[in-house]
């Protein structure tokens, strides 16, 4: 009998088996329902301080204004890769045991994602804005930077973090 089921499972993809922590599962509900309205909060941010030129050209710079509050709008970014890595790591923590920081799993790399997307985004959106004019170039080279820096820090972070965590050593 045993013989039959190992032949079938070996034969079929099966859904993977719990093996983790049973809080993880409301925890991901309720990091993802807060990643969701994060989202919708930098949307109404985005429109409500009229950052439409971040992304203009150079001709269209004449019709805004670029102010220091502007920069309001990182608050929302660095709290929506702290609420999407908090959903991820209670997603990966269903299904397995997640590796301790010291082990190298998902939480270290995206950790090390974390610091090198936004250190990495922000110097070059610095240097983009420093080439392309003072008051509008700093604050749309730092938002874009930052924009850019943590999916670009989230992403690589997470591939990263899934590879070792579920690496079978």
């Amino acid at each position: 009998m045993n013989k039959q089921i190992q032949k079938h499972e070996e034969g079929y993809y099966h859904i993977p088996k719990l093996k983790g922590n049973p809080w993880f599962i409301p925890l991901t509900f309720l990091f993802g329902i807060l990643s969701y309205f994060n989202f919708k909060l930098i949307l109404s941010l985005w429109k409500f301080l009229d950052l439409g030129y971040v992304f203009a050209s150079e001709s269209e710079l004449i019709n805004y204004s670029s102010r220091f509050i502007d920069l309001v709008i990182c608050y929302p970014l660095f709290g929506g890769y702290i609420l999407i890595s908090l959903t991820m790591i209670c997603l990966v923590g269903i299904f397995n045991k997640l590796k301790n920081y010291e082990e190298g799993g998902l939480i270290n790399a995206l950790i090390i994602g974390l610091i090198v997307g936004l250190n990495s985004g922000l110097i070059v959106g610095l240097i983009v804005g420093l080439n392309s004019g003072l008051i509008v170039g700093l604050n749309s080279g730092l938002i874009v930077g930052l924009i850019v820096g943590l999916i670009v820090g989230l992403i690589v972070g997470l591939i990263v973090g899934l590879v070792e965590e579920f690496d079978n050593e």
